[in-house]
């Protein structure tokens, strides 16, 4: 396909489908709850365990599924992705069985795994640098309030199928989109930048300590900002005596906000690479600060105010971090962004149910000081890339994995 060269808007726009694919997926369940329950005849924790059939893989697969598009290429990733996810979903709605949808999501998380490493590598290599990596990362989150709307408006035409096959139309498209790309260089055939040599790999991206510091501040930025706003409803209506409604559409806020604060952080890093360190602390501290303020209820502007912040601020950091760790990377950038991803993910599957126990528990105040504490985790070791302002990415070369043979 020609003009990746020149015009990033094409491969951009196919990395907005394959996030926003994965971010669908995440919370279609949770949305069709109300016709899955009835014809599946189970609870809201079997409802629960279906979102957690799908995130356990993505998450544990974030850095194995980078590799993988690192070595053969991105079209042939997302296509072996995609074919997963479309056959797994319509797997899963042939027959309301709760086995089956178990494992049919499980066999979905690996493919979206693949999707998501895959959509960023396509948003570093379009030369839209940290701007088009923010709008990236802003789709994906967009996409999962979407689903949350358009899956219930979807039941009466599909039934208790409109979680699966909503997901499986939207991963069609995808494939059918991404199928059109150029064949992908191999790795081991990749030229180095000046010697037409064949690139060496670097060392283990396990052992390299820079990597892992920029995935705490993905981790908490990503993962405390998911597991907050999963719980905030029940935090403002039985701490703050919110009402049901008026809970919910705040809480959503936290996720909301940073729908469009992903593509103003990424704005900002192209504009200010140098100052991206800056802007990570401020958001760190920023959204501790909201956290605490969460602890003890007061004036209703004051939650409004505290989640508002924390929707803003924790969406900021996302495109210059993800940027600094490709670029930290060169020879495995999807990889860098698989175990970036994975340990925020981790966060998420991990730190969801311990809140949602601290909870039920009575200990929301605990579990509140505990969540503001780890905000500020991060800073015990800083990231060195963003303080030298390298998570600039505007002049992001193409990547070989759209170049044809």
């Amino acid at each position: 396909m020609k003009g990746h060269r020149s015009t990033p808007h094409g491969p951009l726009v196919l990395a907005c489908l394959l996030g926003g694919s994965a971010g669908w997926a995440m919370t279609a369940a949770g949305a069709g709850a109300a016709s899955l329950g009835p014809s599946y005849d189970v609870g809201l924790v079997a409802i629960g365990l279906m979102t957690t059939a799908l995130a356990i893989p993505y998450a544990a697969l974030q850095m194995p599924a980078g590799s993988f598009v690192d070595r053969v290429g991105v079209r042939t990733a997302a296509v072996l992705g995609l074919s997963l996810v479309v056959l797994a979903n319509l797997m899963a709605s042939t027959t309301p069985l709760l086995w089956l949808a178990l494992v049919c999501r499980s066999l979905a998380g690996v493919g979206y795994a693949v999707c998501f490493v895959s959509g960023a590598e396509l948003a570093r290599s379009s030369g839209s640098g940290p701007s088009g990596m923010g709008v990236f990362g802003g789709v994906a989150l967009a996409a999962s309030g979407f689903a949350v709307l358009m899956v219930p408006l979807a039941e009466p035409f599909l039934g208790w199928r409109a979680a699966w096959l909503t997901s499986a139309v939207i991963a069609l498209v995808a494939l059918l989109v991404v199928a059109r790309l150029p064949p992908a260089t191999h790795a081991a055939r990749r030229a180095g930048p000046t010697t037409g040599r064949p690139s060496t790999r670097g060392p283990s991206l396990l052992r390299d300590g820079e990597l892992h510091r920029l995935a705490a501040v993905h981790a908490v930025t990503l993962g405390l900002g998911v597991v907050l706003s999963n719980w905030a409803v029940m935090v403002l209506e039985e701490s703050w005596g919110f009402s049901r409604t008026t809970a919910a559409l705040t809480g959503s806020v936290v996720l909301g906000t940073s729908v469009l604060s992903r593509p103003l952080g990424g704005y900002l890093a192209r504009r200010s690479p140098e100052r991206v360190g800056l802007m990570v602390v401020l958001s760190l501290m920023g959204c501790s600060a909201a956290t605490v303020a969460l602890v003890v209820p007061s004036a209703p502007g004051v939650a409004v105010a505290a989640v508002l912040t924390l929707g803003v601020l924790s969406g900021l950091p996302f495109a210059g971090v993800i940027i600094a760790g490709q670029a930290r990377r060169p020879d495995r950038p999807a990889a860098a962004v698989g175990l970036l991803n994975g340990q925020a993910n981790g966060v998420i599957v991990v730190g969801t149910p311990l809140m949602g126990a601290a909870l039920e528990h009575g200990r929301t105040s605990t579990a509140l000081v505990l969540v503001a504490a780890l905000w500020l985790a991060p800073l015990l070791a800083r990231p060195r890339s963003t303080r030298r302002g390298s998570a600039s990415g505007s002049q992001t070369a193409p990547s070989p994995a759209l170049e044809p043979r």
